[in-house]
């Protein structure tokens, strides 16, 4: 049999279900090569005990294994208190055996890749040696602080490859006199800031000066998460390191999200960023009201600058007290952040309501971010559960005859919800709803309890349009329904019935859940570019 061309196997290779793939490893490298890549693609650094972080860094001796590393996590304080030899000295022998047991896949997609690791050891001649019981010799034979160094050092060089690094250094204890310092930062800059193209920083704000002031260039960074923590009792007078660091990769950037916990003042922050020519992505999550935004005219004139936003996502963070008034509404009903903005590219909005909106008036808030462009045709409201009242208010502000998007919080889950939505968003394709009660009519008198079958039975009676003489939803385009809701012991989950209730009522619904059918499955159907192999979290052999 001729060989068969490889890019002919990396075709074949996206027909064949993840669940398979281990009994394809003997057949080509190329399926070999996908498993180990998907096994060995997350790397973190986040215990503190020696004996596991040694056991790690001399893993990564080879170059081989190193390479197939894109995802870097890193707790600093842990690697601080490894390294010194201050994070193992505790840890049980009783510990240390459960840790080497092997934990029981309890999900389907992870039961298949023990299998196949099994099957490619086998394949290989591999076989595994037993456990060897955790022991204080084994944390004094890691050698000493500076022997640790260097071998962390030496794994760093080898991680060539990496995508995408989280740094997560806002609890941080320390030990004695090394409390809040790292001074590593340099060697990981160097050594994989050049392909980094996603980066993820959560961090407390004072610290922000020692992660980033060794960084330099990242020439390929795209998309940059910043969480900046502050104690409420101490507070931040704001800095210019944050605006500075995000200035240092205006060229690339094209996903900026910021959000902030704990009192700041925020000011300084947006008077001093500059212009992202190709920012299409932005997510801001901070209490933007007059106490921590006092001057906003550096906000305004940030978004003035990026008007080729595309996805916009604005949600206000409680912080101090609950904001009910941010003060920044004029006497002429416009309002001070967003007036004179236009983004007439932007087409994904992300609303969060931690504000209350007046209910038959036109609020200067939510007014203004609704005319900030015409083109929306994907709108989400977070953070609040909506009265049907609140929810007419707020379509009405914005083009919802455009949106083929919609996902909202409903106080409760109503055939008068349904047929609203219905009426002014008549072109929408997917709907996500997450209910608090569902019951069969908004003047119920019982809200507390649901009632499935009252809904389902009243909104078939909704979907008979009985003076014309025909079928209610006919020319509507919803093909994709989504409701969660919340049940005591049971959880947060979807409630099929409604589901199938309102796939009944509308004839155009042909998948649920955004799953491409309409089974009453908990496994979702693989996405348009999904990893070969899904791990999930659970299994990584790095992921310690």
């Amino acid at each position: 049999m001729p060989a068969l061309p490889f890019e002919l196997w990396i075709h074949i290779a996206d027909y064949i279900p993840p669940y398979d793939l281990p009994r394809f490893a003997g057949v080509n490298r190329l399926f070999f090569e996908a498993i180990m890549d998907q096994l060995y693609n997350q790397l973190s650094f986040i215990s503190s005990d020696t004996r596991v972080f040694t056991e790690k860094v001399q893993a990564l001796n080879s170059t081989s294994l190193a390479e197939r590393v894109r995802v870097l996590t890193l707790w600093p304080g842990a690697i601080r208190d490894a390294i010194g030899g201050k994070g193992g000295e505790d840890s049980s022998d009783d510990e240390g055996s459960t840790r080497n047991r092997s934990p029981s896949p309890k999900f389907k997609h992870a039961r298949y890749l023990m299998r196949g690791r099994e099957y490619v050891g086998e394949l290989l001649g591999h076989r595994r040696s037993p456990s060897v019981p955790s022991s204080r010799a084994g944390v004094k034979s890691s050698g000493s602080a500076h022997e640790r160094r260097q071998m962390f050092f030496d794994a760093i060089r080898n991680l060539t490859r990496v995508e995408e690094m989280r740094i997560d250094w806002y609890y941080d204890k320390g030990v004695g006199g090394d409390a809040w310092t790292f001074a590593f930062f340099p060697e990981i800059w160097k050594h994989i800031g050049q392909n980094l193209q996603r980066l993820s920083i959560d961090i407390q704000v004072y610290k922000m000066n020692d992660a980033v002031k060794y960084c330099g260039s990242l020439p390929n960074l795209e998309e940059l998460t910043l969480v900046l923590r502050c104690d409420n009792a101490r507070g931040h007078p704001g800095d210019t390191i944050v605006p500075y660091f995000i200035n240092n990769h205006a060229s690339t950037l094209r996903r900026l999200s910021l959000k902030t916990i704990g009192h700041q003042d925020l000011s300084l922050i947006f008077q001093l960023l500059g212009i992202l020519p190709h920012l299409t992505h932005l997510s801001i999550g901070m209490p933007l009201d007059a106490r921590h935004l006092p001057d906003p005219s550096g906000f305004n004139q940030f978004l003035q600058n990026h008007p080729k936003l595309q996805n916009f996502s604005i949600r206000y963070i409680r912080c101090c007290t609950d904001c009910a008034y941010d003060g920044f509404s004029t006497f002429d009903g416009k309002h001070k952040l967003f007036r004179n903005i236009t983004l007439p590219a932007m087409h994904t909005l992300e609303l969060g309501l931690h504000i209350p909106m007046a209910v038959g008036a036109t609020d200067p808030l939510y007014y203004s971010i609704a005319r900030l462009g015409t083109s929306l045709t994907s709108l989400t409201l977070k953070d609040r559960s909506l009265k049907l009242d609140e929810v007419k208010a707020i379509l009405r502000l914005f083009p919802s005859y455009r949106l083929k998007r919609l996902s909202l919080f409903a106080q409760l889950l109503t055939p008068q919800l349904i047929d609203h939505i219905a009426k002014v968003c008549p072109a929408l394709n997917s709907l996500s709803l997450d209910v608090e009660t569902i019951v069969k009519s908004e003047d119920a008198t019982d809200r507390r309890n649901n009632d499935v079958d009252g809904f389902s039975e009243a909104l078939a009676n909704y979907a008979v349009d009985l003076d014309n003489d025909r079928w209610r939803y006919r020319t509507w385009l919803l093909s994709d329904i989504s409701i969660m809701h919340w049940e005591f012991k049971v959880g947060h989950q979807y409630n099929w019935a409604c589901m199938n209730a309102i796939a009944y009522s509308v004839p155009s619904v042909r998948s649920f859940a955004g799953r491409g059918h309409m089974l009453d499955s908990n496994t979702p159907c693989s996405e348009e570019g999904k990893l070969i192999v899904d791990l999930g979290e659970r299994t990584k052999p790095f992921d310690t």
